[in-house]
């Protein structure tokens, strides 16, 4: 009776995914084009990256004490309902600026208080939700069902990002910002009716007990020295570099080379598309041989996605860079999440995720206010000051995978890979002999 209640679960917690993906496809997707139409500078749109996810994964220290007091469902659906209710402050700033003329400064910095207090919510949950998905998933099919229903939630964000898209193309610039309130109201619907999934999910008996937590900075202190704690450095130290050039490909694209909103999206959605089909081959491909290997492989391809956006404006050309790097990333994000599970016991799996997702943050939070410090105030004559951004970005993300991943091991037992000379041997060896004439 519980397996099929189980599996129930797991197909409510895919509806789920397709409600939260069309939240964050017409919601999280526009923020940053939003505060741009609000006249935010680049140093802002700095800050609206990394401040909320800064206060966000600083909050998720108190996840484990949370799990403690109340079941990870009440945690995960009560931040859902109010997350959703979060898109109503958010809207109202477009009026504000409008009728009540408040000025470019105040406007964004609104947006980025209440875009906090949002993702707050978001991270608050994540541990407990990670927790929850960690005890409904059989670890065999961990890499097949995230797959899948990673590439399930994908084409519902691509949809739902292109659609608004279209729809703000359509409009004039003088009511584009009452177009960012409907996609936003939209988004609160969408984040409603994944919260009603999440209410329906079962949630596995779980009892924490005080004997498997420690404190972050036992953590910190000891992460060097063992194998999760040195996965976790290598996040952060990704996150921070990919992080100093992330936020401002769109300020580059809407405001440097002035791309429509439908153009912007088409790049962006590139990039979205290929991460939603590779996912369920890259999900597979770690389910045989392991997360460490898919890592090594995304982990060397991903530093040269910033690094192409230097040869060319056409945007062609910039929408197959961006499908390669949703194929790179694909990999990656499958990989690094899984990789928790697998590496951590599900006693510690709440606290092991929170302190992961919080030095993220702090990562993030780095990465992001560097970059837009840098955006504003560093000039460079001889490129565009977001292009040699993208450039320092690249070859730091290139460093921090040389550096990092020997020092990581694969967890489980996997499948090796047979090197590419054994195929291109064994073809040789199952060619029928040549023929003499």
């Amino acid at each position: 009776m519980e397996e099929k209640i189980r599996k129930k679960s797991l197909k409510y917690s895919i509806k789920d995914g397709v409600a939260w993906s069309v939240n964050s496809g017409l919601g999280n997707s526009y923020i940053a084009p939003y505060a741009l139409a609000l006249n935010a500078n680049a140093a802002q749109i700095g800050l609206l990256t990394s401040v909320p996810t800064l206060v966000a994964s600083l909050s998720e220290l108190k996840a484990p004490k949370l799990m403690e007091k109340t079941s990870r469902k009440r945690i995960v659906t009560t931040c859902a309902l109010l997350q959703a209710l979060f898109w109503i402050p958010i809207s109202l700033v477009a009026l504000l600026f409008l009728f009540c003329r408040v000025d470019g400064i105040i406007a964004p910095t609104l947006v980025i208080l209440f875009y906090t207090g949002y993702l707050l919510l978001g991270s608050l949950s994540t541990p407990a939700w990670s927790s929850w998905m960690g005890d409904l998933v059989r670890e065999k099919e961990r890499g097949k069902f995230f797959g899948n229903r990673n590439m399930i939630i994908g084409i519902s964000g691509i949809l739902a990002m292109l659609a608004g898209g279209f729809f703000l193309n359509a409009l004039s610039s003088d009511k584009v910002l009452f177009g960012f309130v409907t996609l936003f109201l939209i988004a609160m619907v969408a984040r409603l009716i994944s919260w009603y999934f999440l209410s329906k999910q079962y949630e596995p008996r779980f009892e924490y007990k005080d004997e498997f937590y420690f404190s972050f900075y036992s953590f910190v202190r000891k992460a060097k020295d063992n194998n999760f704690g040195r996965f976790t450095i290598y996040i952060t130290l990704m996150t921070l570099v990919v992080y100093f050039a992330a936020p401002f490909f769109s300020v580059y694209m809407l405001q440097e080379l002035k791309f429509s909103y439908l153009n912007y999206v088409i790049v962006v959605l590139s990039s979205s598309l290929t991460h939603v089909l590779f996912m369920p081959m890259w999900g597979k491909f770690s389910d045989k041989h392991g997360n460490l290997l898919v890592l090594k492989i995304s982990g060397y391809l991903i530093p040269f996605v910033p690094i192409l956006w230097l040869f060319s404006t056409n945007p062609v050309f910039l929408v197959l860079v961006e499908a390669f790097s949703g194929f790179a990333w694909a990999g990656f994000d499958l990989a690094s999440v899984n990789f928790i599970y697998d590496a951590v016991s599900k006693q510690r799996m709440g606290i092991c995720f929170a302190y992961f997702w919080m030095l993220n943050g702090i990562g993030t939070f780095v990465g992001a206010t560097l970059g837009g410090l840098f955006a504003t105030y560093f000039k460079v004559g001889f490129i565009s000051i977001f292009l040699f951004l993208f450039l320092i970005s690249g070859i730091l993300r290139l460093a921090v995978s040389a550096v990092m991943l020997p020092h990581l091991k694969e967890v489980r037992k996997v499948a090796p890979v047979r090197p590419l000379w054994y195929f291109v041997g064994g073809v040789i060896r199952r060619r029928p002999p040549l023929r003499s004439h």
